[in-house]
Order: C-alpha cells, then structure tokens, then sequence
C-alpha cells in the first residue's frame, strides 16, 4: 500500500531517512519526569566552597573597579577632576580641586544610591 504511494525518484533515500528518524523518534520518546523548569543555581558558600567564595569576591571587586570607573567618568564629563576608589563599601573621591566639591556632592549624591560615600582633597587620600 505505501510503495502505491512513495515515489520513485532521486528524493527516496532523503524520504526514507526522514520516514526512519520520525519512527524512532516517536517510538523511543523519553517520558517527562514532571513540569518542565529551569535549573536552580545555589550561591551559598555551602553549595560550592571556598571555589564559590573566591569567584564572589572577584565579582565584588570587578564590580566595584566598574562602578568606581563609571563615577570618575561621570566626574570628568563634568569637568570634575578626581579620582574614585571603592573599598570596603564606601565610595572615596579624591578630589585635586577644592572648588569642584559642591558638583562633586551633587553627582554623587544623585548616583551613590544607598551606597556611602567621602569626599577628600588634597593629600588627605590615605
């Protein structure tokens, strides 16, 4: 009944190969273990160890030399001289002119969000 059916050209090895693939896939189908969801990560020093550790404390201190990048940037489109370091949580802004403190403040206070911050000048870097 199927050979009525099948043709007789070039196109038979393609359609048999596809024919053969559509069987086995129907019949050797793997049965769903459940709902379907993506798989969890777990962050928890527990989970992973000192490796963990070691990767949070990298993206903590890339995260922060980025964010410290950004403000300097910010500063300096504004024709703010400075340099911003974070550490320990706190955003330090070394400022080489005293008379740019008020827009130094603004900007900051405008893009620090909750993050603390200080704003030195002169030598008082240390």
């Amino acid at each position: 009944m199927i050979q009525i059916f099948w043709p007789d050209n070039s196109y038979k090895p393609v359609i048999n190969t596809v024919l053969v693939l559509y069987i086995i896939t129907s019949a050797v189908q793997i049965p769903a273990s459940g709902r379907w969801h993506l798989p969890r990560l777990d962050l928890t020093e527990s989970a992973a160890g000192s490796e963990m550790t070691d990767y949070q404390q990298y993206v903590l201190a890339l995260s922060g030399e980025a964010s410290a990048q950004a403000l300097q940037d910010l500063l300096g489109d504004q024709g703010v001289e400075a340099q911003v370091n974070i550490s320990d949580g706190v955003c330090r802004v070394l400022l080489e002119d005293t008379e740019d403190a008020g827009l130094a403040e603004e900007t900051l206070r405008d893009n620090c969000g909750e993050m603390p911050y200080e704003i030195l000048t002169g030598g008082d870097a240390s």
